[in-house]
């Protein structure tokens, strides 16, 4: 709790109306409990039916069966207020909790930092993409048999650039797998990591290729010619799934972190926040505070949607 003191005045008011609805389901529970209980009960003393049952036995049995009955109705719709308070405060505190670590907490902030990072390292593979057609593209025209010499040479040269240009490209995705390799070391379950690119050929692999005999020219050219087509289909969107693991465990992991924080918030709430108070009253206060409003908006909402009947 030591950074409790810097929250701010709206989400201590909200961690304190969720230690109160938590004291409203707790209270609330334990009374359908006993309803259920009592309803039970009554229900072993229901009467024959027929002559065999006198009419005061079935009205005694009767009123005392409605009356539980309507009690345990009135019991579930508070219960019902209760679960729809939980689920807006759950969903305002989420937000608010995790913008309130974002700014103080450096190992949230890793956590988002890793994010972050997929989002630059799957752009950047989906820009490889591109770059690797181009590179199966130069090299088809480079291994075409029918070129002369200056046509060949000019190929080549085409080709070689784009070589080095994916290869580049290659080399800042590297870089970014190593950042999000040393934020998470650590921090993510083990295999978590981004995955290695393939070995995309560099502009020394062209000179070195071309300067091959005929044969095994032909067959370095189409086993790189299959290796990036087959990048640019399957192999690139198979990476970029992977990557969506590597995020899944960073928002996993950050999640954990927050909610093992907000359990010591909310057992502070319910130490110091909180008084002894009447269930129906809490309810309709925060009903009045919350739903009413949440009500209201929708309603706004509804009345200025184009399709809207009113």
């Amino acid at each position: 709790m030591s950074e409790s003191a810097q929250l701010s005045a709206d989400t201590i008011a909200c961690l304190r109306d969720e230690a109160y609805v938590y004291l409203c389901r707790q209270s609330l529970t334990q009374e359908l409990t006993r309803i259920e209980s009592e309803k039970e009960q009554i229900m072993t003393t229901r009467p024959p039916f027929g002559l065999l049952a006198s009419k005061k036995s079935r009205e005694t049995y009767e009123t005392s069966l409605n009356s539980v009955l309507h009690s345990e109705t009135e019991i579930r719709a508070k219960l019902t207020d209760v679960e729809r308070l939980d689920q807006w405060l759950q969903s305002k505190l989420q937000d608010a909790l995790n913008d309130y670590l974002s700014i103080v907490n450096p190992d949230h902030q890793l956590f988002n930092q890793i994010s972050a990072l997929v989002d630059r390292w799957q752009n950047a593979v989906g820009a490889l993409g591109e770059h690797a057609l181009a590179f199966a593209r130069d090299l088809r025209s480079a291994a075409k048999p029918d070129l002369n010499r200056s046509q060949s040479m000019h190929a080549i040269s085409v080709f070689r650039s784009a070589a080095a240009y994916l290869h580049a490209e290659a080399s800042k995705v590297d870089l970014i797998t190593e950042e999000a390799a040393r934020v998470g070391e650590g921090k993510l379950p083990p295999g978590t990591r981004l995955p290695a690119l393939p070995a995309f050929r560099s502009s020394t692999w062209v000179d070195r290729t071309f300067a091959l005999s005929p044969v095994k020219c032909a067959a370095e050219i189409e086993a790189a010619e299959v290796e990036a087509r087959g990048f640019c289909t399957a192999g690139k969107n198979d990476l970029l799934i992977q990557a969506e693991k590597t995020r899944a465990a960073s928002l996993h992991t950050r999640q954990s972190y927050l909610e093992g924080y907000w359990q010591q918030l909310r057992a502070h709430a319910l130490k110091y926040y909180v008084k002894p108070r009447d269930v129906d009253e809490v309810l309709a206060e925060l009903s009045a505070r919350y739903l009413a409003g949440e009500m209201e908006r929708l309603q706004l909402e509804r009345t200025r949607s184009p399709f809207s009947l009113g």
